[in-house]
């Protein structure tokens, strides 16, 4: 994967979207410090590092990581260092618990009968799709919905996202094309129902918090600015 292509492929929370860029630059971080030798100094990558993170966190209004300043290499760096890998640390860990408690409410374990029930269903439709005068575009845009649903259908949760998209792109045929994919409707309504039936069988998931206030942190006393690194972000940060 480019980095074009992995940057488009962001979460569009910004906190989790931050949470996968770290955990890219981490993924780096750590094949570069494996590849030095025994007399390296390994402080140069982690400023490198920090200075990418930084940026990141800047991009994506991430203030309380974005506080930080990158300090010098012959200062006080790996103080600052490790301040700042704990926040992160702090701050990756509390975006994860809030991600599971989110899907966990946006989302429905099935029982397995039910999953047999809507794969089943989800065959009925691909053959009333299969039999239909649609254009091939349509189509085969339908087949991709349906089978990103009928995956998710197998996962020990269903989430709810494939689920809504494969529903609103039938209902738009249906309503297009008119008598012929009526069916479907039916279909769907069967589908919707055992996922709201086996929903409102789970204990009910308390409300999800609400948005976090950003707090931006104090930025660690004396701190010197060190190299300006931003020409290394162009390859690896395009914001």
């Amino acid at each position: 994967m480019t980095n074009e292509d992995f940057y488009a492929s962001l979460n569009d929370d910004n906190d989790i979207a931050f949470t996968q860029v770290v955990e890219m630059l981490d993924t780096k971080l750590g094949d570069n410090l494996a590849s030095l030798g025994d007399r390296d100094d390994p402080r140069y990558l982690q400023q490198d590092y920090m200075n990418k993170v930084v940026a990141a966190a800047a991009a994506l209004d991430i203030e309380e990581i974005a506080a930080f300043g990158v300090p010098g290499i012959q200062n006080n760096f790996t103080e600052i260092y490790d301040e700042f890998v704990l926040a992160l640390q702090r701050f990756v860990m509390r975006v994860s618990l809030r991600k599971v408690r989110t899907g966990k409410v946006y989302s429905v374990e099935l029982p397995p009968a039910d999953k047999e029930r809507i794969h089943g269903l989800v065959r009925e439709i691909r053959s009333v799709i299969e039999a239909a005068d649609l254009d091939e575009k349509k189509r085969n845009t339908l087949y991709a919905k349906l089978n990103a649903f009928d995956a998710d259908v197998d996962r020990a949760r269903t989430p709810f996202n494939n689920a809504m998209l494969m529903a609103l792109d039938i209902a738009h045929v249906v309503k297009t094309y008119g008598e012929a994919l009526n069916p479907l409707s039916e279909f769907l309504k069967r589908i919707n129902d055992l996922l709201a039936s086996a929903k409102s069988k789970e204990p009910e998931q308390s409300q999800l918090p609400p948005p976090e206030e950003k707090k931006r942190l104090p930025p660690p006393p004396k701190q010197i600015e060190g190299p300006n690194l931003s020409r290394d972000l162009d390859a690896d940060i395009p914001f």
